[in-house]
């Protein structure tokens, strides 16, 4: 490049993106991904009236994410009016579902771009400078291989923190009848291990300590060979690599090997997230979630026998068509018999194109509510008795910033995934400290450093 051409690149004015993420964690690790596409021409920015580009990333797993979407975009019809040459893009799983529909019901959106196209963001931007409204919402072959996976890109957005999270396998193939993944996302396709390593290595060499992976099925992953397990024991070999957990694995797919994984490996954490989504069977079989409520309390001894200590969250549907007072008894039934240590809990919310949403027997929404209410104070006394039982406990917690109201008091994790406040002066993001917890605060822990 001459000088010329290097004092003209130095003195163009900078673009700015801003990006809003709604959704699960593994949107989160697309919007990541977005912002490593578009890093040669953009730079992120926190404030959307200062953008030259806004990308919504939606999620349509429920109701109100949706809306809270076609909302966003209203509010953003001002900003586009003093703006105009402001571009607003969607993209995430609303866009894959709804497509063309977005731009004719949000005439401020100039971008529609589905889950599998936010690598081809640049050329789509390009388009739209020509004038055009593009949308490109196509499945990349469902049976791809799986180098196609992550197309010669590693993690390449903002500055990772001490945690990130690490995409293995995208789509699913189970088609629960209340979930729109398989929609949305496509057929399972696991990516390859060595390109997943990489990304894990870049992450640790920027500072990253614990790596979340991320997938709709985790324990299915099978790539050239290597299995979940396998891939776990690669992950454990990274020096400076302190932890690793994963979300969400598939109670069908949780066998022996991987308990024993969570029990013998360095840097797995003693924590599972195990979806139970309801107690009762015929509630189960409606669901089509393929175990019954005696094969997932096996599970859950499985691990348990192994790793007495392990902190067991889940997540639980309640509402779902045709669910019976005794249904729901089951449900609460098992909640009491687990002790799960954390819940995800919703009312069930019909999703466009599932098969549940076409059922019968769909529930009024006034009686889901009220089992929403009553899961959620039986699961409090629970949460609450069990994280009474940690005081008095040591545990290592990782740093992970200062407490935003109380000088000299830090925020971290412990291995099994609570969230502490300890009253520490020298401490420092990404420390793992040990600590003797005190006591139990509103919706967290306590703790003095030992």
């Amino acid at each position: 490049m001459s000088d010329a051409e290097v004092l003209e690149a130095e003195s163009a004015p900078v673009r700015k993106v801003h990006v809003q993420t709604w959704g699960c964690q593994m949107n989160e690790y697309d919007t990541d991904k977005m912002l490593g596409v578009l890093k040669q021409n953009y730079v992120f920015t926190e404030h959307p009236e200062e953008a030259d580009l806004i990308l919504l990333n939606t999620c349509s797993v429920r109701e109100k994410a949706e809306h809270k979407v076609f909302s966003q975009l209203g509010k953003l019809r001002k900003l586009k009016a003093q703006k105009p040459d402001l571009r607003i893009g969607v993209g995430g799983c609303v866009a894959q579902q709804e497509g063309k529909a977005i731009l004719q019901r949000a005439h401020n959106v100039d971008l529609v771009f589905g889950t599998d196209n936010l690598y081809d963001l640049p050329e789509m931007l390009a388009e739209v400078e020509q004038g055009q409204r593009v949308v490109r919402t196509e499945r990349k072959a469902h049976r791809q291989k799986v180098r196609n996976f992550v197309p010669g890109y590693t993690f390449e957005a903002s500055k990772p923190g001490v945690k990130s999270h690490l995409a293995i396998t995208k789509g699913c193939n189970n088609f629960c009848s209340f979930c729109i993944v398989p929609i949305t996302r496509g057929l399972e396709v696991s990516r390859e291990a060595s390109n997943i390593l990489d990304e894990a290595e870049r992450l640790v060499d920027s500072g990253t300590k614990e790596i979340c992976l991320l997938g709709q099925n985790v324990n299915s992953y099978k790539a050239d060979g290597v299995t979940f397990v396998k891939l776990l024991e690669e992950l454990d070999q990274i020096s400076g690599l302190e932890r690793v957990r994963f979300t969400s694995p598939h109670p069908k797919d949780f066998q022996e090997e991987l308990a024993d994984a969570i029990r013998d490996l360095r840097t797995v954490c003693e924590q599972m997230h195990l979806p139970l989504q309801s107690g009762s069977n015929a509630v189960l079989r409606s669901m089509r979630r393929w175990y019954t409520r005696e094969k997932f309390l096996e599970k859950v001894e499985m691990l348990r026998s192994r790793v007495p200590e392990a902190a067991l969250s889940t997540d639980l549907i309640v509402g779902f068509p045709g669910e019976t007072d005794a249904d729901f008894e089951d449900t609460l039934e098992m909640v009491r018999e687990v002790e799960f240590d954390l819940m995800y809990t919703f009312k069930y919310s019909p999703r466009p194109g599932t098969p549940a949403a076409q059922y019968d027997n769909q529930l009024p929404d006034d009686v889901r509510r009220e089992r929403l209410r009553t899961l959620l104070k039986v699961q409090e006394k629970i949460s609450h008795t069990k994280q009474a039982g940690l005081v008095g406990s040591e545990q290592e917690v990782l740093i992970e910033g200062r407490h935003p109201r109380e000088p000299g008091c830090w925020m971290g994790r412990t291995r099994g995934n609570c969230t502490v406040a300890v009253a520490a002066e020298m401490a420092h993001i990404g420390d793992l400290l040990p600590v003797r917890i005190t006591r139990v605060r509103p919706h967290l822990l306590a703790a003095e450093p030992l």
